[in-house]
């Protein structure tokens, strides 16, 4: 669910306590009002799975004002927004589109202004140095920039050859994937969608309730050195406390066919690690560090993500090719 209650609120409460033969007494209490303050969410993700196959790069940002201790927030319309590569002077400028472009959700008590760009007008690349303007309607403005983690490949155990979109899983048996080190990449946050979790499972005695199917899996997100994780068994490392215990325990030994595995690798770069926090990803910390500059605060993120579809079969006449170190 996509954070977008980003907040500042600052309460100055003064309480001064007299004691006396007849009790406490409360002298005085001040409440200064809350901030009204622009947040910025903006993401550059590069290369990421859409449905029906193939890859598309996504470029958006969100603006809302955060308004009162509620957590309720406010549209920014009326923004001029633009994304600058410096080395060639190269721009993008976004315009307004509709909230969902920008959110898988919304707060219960607020709104938002999107802006965006169609997928094939981004042609930013890993690598880029990219700066963010967003000018204000009242006459603020944010800026920031970010330098988009490098390419990385998805590779066999033995560092050759490049692994496919889809392999085979004889048998459902655990495979470890490895990849290329991103450069600039502060933290990889590897993600697992298990397909027919009830019917691959129900063999072993396994019941696995309806919520769970599919089933989402949060992996390994560490550092930029870490680069290898165990397919399923690593990808429920951070689920693990809601995970029902049977059902993790069978994913340690793999995921059986007719099981199918759509798995995300994505390097990020220091402005989203240091912003996208909460829940079970934390990879530097609890607290928020804001990467916008000026008349407000929030995020300027890139990422770059590589994907694979993992297909468990019976035996090694499926029609997929083997994946690579099974």
């Amino acid at each position: 669910m996509a954070d977008v209650a980003a907040r500042r609120v600052r309460f100055l409460l003064a309480l001064v306590l007299t004691w006396g033969a007849a009790g406490c007494a409360l002298d005085e209490v001040m409440l200064v009002d809350p901030e009204d303050v622009v947040v910025a969410e903006a993401y550059l993700q590069l290369d990421v799975p859409r449905l029906g196959g193939g890859v598309e790069d996504r470029l958006t940002v969100f603006l809302h004002r955060t308004l009162g201790p509620g957590g309720t927030s406010d549209p920014v319309p009326g923004a001029a927004v633009r994304v600058v590569r410096p080395s060639d002077g190269f721009t993008l400028e976004l315009a307004a589109s509709p909230q969902e472009d920008c959110l898988v959700s919304s707060p219960v008590d607020g709104d938002g202004s999107c802006y965006g760009i169609s997928p094939e007008a981004v042609v930013f690349r890993p690598g880029d140095t990219l700066e963010l303007a967003v000018d204000l309607p009242d006459g603020g403005m944010l800026e920031s920039q970010s330098v988009v983690p490098g390419g990385f490949r998805l590779r066999r155990s033995d560092g050759r050859l490049p692994v496919r979109d889809v392999c085979a899983l004889p048998r459902g048996e655990p495979v470890t994937l490895v990849w290329s080190r991103s450069r600039g990449a502060w933290a990889y946050v590897a993600e697992t969608v298990l397909h027919r979790v009830t019917e691959a499972l129900e063999p072993l005695g396994v019941t696995v309730d309806a919520e769970n199917d599919p089933l989402y899996l949060l992996g390994l997100s560490i550092s930029a050195a870490d680069t290898t994780i165990s397919y399923p068994g690593e990808f429920g490392l951070f689920d693990r406390f809601d995970l029902d215990q049977d059902l993790a325990l069978a994913l340690q030994e793999g995921f059986p066919p007719p099981g199918r595995g759509d798995v995300t690798i994505t390097a990020a770069d220091r402005n989203f690690v240091n912003w996208v926090r909460g829940g079970n990803f934390n990879p530097s910390g609890q607290v928020r560090v804001p990467s916008i500059r000026g008349d407000g605060t929030g995020v300027f993120g890139t990422t770059v993500v590589r994907s694979l579809t993992l297909v468990s079969v019976a035996d090694s006449d499926s029609g997929f090719r083997r994946c690579p170190g099974t």
